[in-house]
Order: structure tokens, then sequence, then C-alpha cells
């Protein structure tokens, strides 16, 4: 009996081991709501129509866990991950209720999209109302490296990596990378942040300016090095007119240049990703007295990593990159400079 015993436990391990070939979609559609169920999944350029017949409806769809797909139906639209579990359409019991798609697993990848959603949302509707939003974000980033960290192999930690670019330092973004799936790290997203990554952590804080050289609507030549690197601190902006942070940046910047502007310190600011056009009418209106490079696009951010804007680098004298980031910005900046130059 124990050899028998052993043998189905053999084999049941083996049947446990093997991966589902299948994800199965179905539910059932009210009549009224209507006869057609259409199914997307963008990222493997799946988009199809189903017929509901006597009510339901039955799909066979590819495994791919790295791919969000939506179902619409009757103007209700729920979103799922073909994760190869059977998924159920649940239909809104009344008008204040929504579609919903239930996985035969509580631990899918498709019911912890949902519980992200969730979260996701109710976030994003009381951030602005909070009365310590600084805590909340604080909140909301261990919360992006929670997700990472419970799904290092599907679209959820793809989701949460690329969510938090911006929000934390280039070196704990890069060891988050690392530790996630080869399927993540390789996706275009990611390898482009990754990309961007090595650039800001090779010219991080401590390391010599690097140069750049950038052709101004009026065909002169403008370089970083004509400002950077000459006896003076400067603050570098970089910036688009688009962009509401950045001016709203804009009465910090002028405020420091009221303050320290001299012998030893100057402001120069950066257009990026920005149309010449609509950057020069944006100097107008800001009537900036410092002076400015235009036109650079992706030239600077390219070089110094920067993924968001507005992104500020102070220099030192010889070149240095002194600070650089989120401690340059709003009441920050003033006692950054103040550190390095003094009052």
């Amino acid at each position: 009996m124990k050899k028998i015993f052993l043998a189905v436990l053999a084999i049941a391990a083996v049947a446990c081991s093997s991966k589902p070939t299948a994800t199965i979609l179905k539910g059932s559609v009210p009549a009224e709501a209507s006869d057609k169920v259409a199914v997307a999944i963008p990222d493997i350029q799946f988009d199809t129509v189903v017929t509901v017949s006597d009510g339901a409806f039955s799909l066979s769809l590819p495994v791919n866990k790295m791919v969000i797909g939506s179902v619409s139906a009757g103007g209700h639209e729920a979103r799922f991950v073909p994760d190869g579990t059977t998924l159920t359409l649940v239909w809104p019991e009344d008008e204040a209720s929504e579609l919903a798609i239930r996985s035969s697993s509580k631990k899918s990848v498709t019911a912890r999209l949902a519980a992200v959603d969730e979260w996701m949302a109710w976030f994003f509707e009381n951030y602005p109302n909070a009365e310590d939003q600084d805590a909340e974000f604080e909140k909301y980033v261990a919360k992006l490296k929670e997700i990472v960290k419970d799904n290092p192999d599907n679209v959820l930690g793809l989701l949460g990596v690329t969510s938090l670019r911006g929000q934390i330092d280039a070196a704990e973004l890069m060891e988050i990378i690392s530790s996630v799936s080869p399927e993540i790290q390789e996706n275009p997203g990611v390898a482009k942040m990754k990309a961007a990554l090595e650039s800001a952590l090779s010219t991080g804080e401590g390391s010599m300016f690097t140069d750049f050289e950038v052709e101004q609507p009026d065909g002169s030549v403008k370089k970083l090095s004509d400002y950077v690197g000459k006896g003076k601190y400067i603050l570098a902006d970089f910036w688009a007119s688009w962009c509401g942070p950045c001016r709203r940046e804009i009465p910090n910047i002028k405020a420091a240049y009221a303050k320290y502007h001299g012998d030893n310190f100057d402001v120069l600011s950066i257009a990026v990703w920005d149309k010449p056009e609509d950057t020069a009418r944006a100097l107008a209106e800001e009537k900036l007295p410092w002076p400015q490079i235009v036109n650079a696009q992706r030239i600077p951010t390219d070089i110094y990593g920067i993924q968001g804007i507005p992104h500020l680098i102070l220099f030192g004298p010889d070149g240095t990159i002194l600070q650089r980031g989120e401690s340059l910005r709003g009441d920050n900046m003033d006692p950054a400079i103040g550190r390095y130059i003094g009052n």
C-alpha cells in the first residue's frame, strides 16, 4: 500500500506542477442588457466579440500574466488578467454596482488586480483632501513597493515598478528592478527606465557635470559648459511650458535668484520635451531674468537620466553636481542653496 500511495502522490505532484494552458472567461448577461460581449487584450493584439447564447457565454483565452484585458457588455466594463484560472463575469445587481470578474482562485493575479484597482481608486479619491499629504504619499510609495514584492513575475509587478518611477531615488529603484522577473525587466518601458536610472546614477551627486550642446531656434549653439564650471554655483532647472508643476516651481526659483544672484550664483533654465514656439510664449509670460537653453528636447534628460520634470540640479563652481532632484524643490530650495553659498 505504501508504494501505491507514493505513486499516487507522485502523479498528483506532476498534475499540480503542470501549468494551465488556457484561461476560461465565462459568465451570464441579462438578455435585456446585451447579446454581445467584447473582450480585448491590447498588448497581445487580441480583440473579439462573443455572442451571448441563452444568457451565457464562454471563451478560451491564452495564458499571459504580463497583460491586462477588458471585458465589456451593455455599457459596463471590467478588467482581468488571463492568468490561467477560470474567470467568471458577475453582472451588476443594480445601477450602483459595477461589473466584476471573479477568479476560481482567491490568490490569482486577477483577484489581486481587483484589490489593487480598488485601493488605487480609494487613494486618489482621498489623497487631495488628506490633512498630511506627505504622510499619505509615503504610504502610497510603501504600497507600490509591496505590490512589486508580492508580484515579481506578473503585470502587477510591472505596474508597481513603472509607478515608482520618479517617486524614489535611482539606486533604490534599480535595486527593486533587479528583484523582479526577466519578463518585467525586459519590458520596453522598464528597459528604458533602467537605462535612464543608470544615467542618473552615473551623473549623481558628487559627479562632474556631463556637457551637451543644443542648437537654438536662431541657429546658434549653446552648451551647458557655457554656464557650468565657470566659477559660479548654477541652479539648472529642466522644465517645459506645458508642465504645471514646472510653472508652479518658478516663483521659488525667482525668490532664490533674487536672494542669491551675484558673482557666486546664477540660474539656468533648460527647456526640454517642448516646442520652441511654446517655450517662447511661456518665457514671455514668466519674464525670467536668467539665461535660457531652449529646444533641448531629450538631449540633457537622456544624459542625466531625468524621467520627470521639473528637475533641478545644483552645480558647484567647478561643475561638480552638488545636489539634484526633490531635495531642491519647493521649501527645500532656499536652505539647500544657502548651505553652499550662505545668505
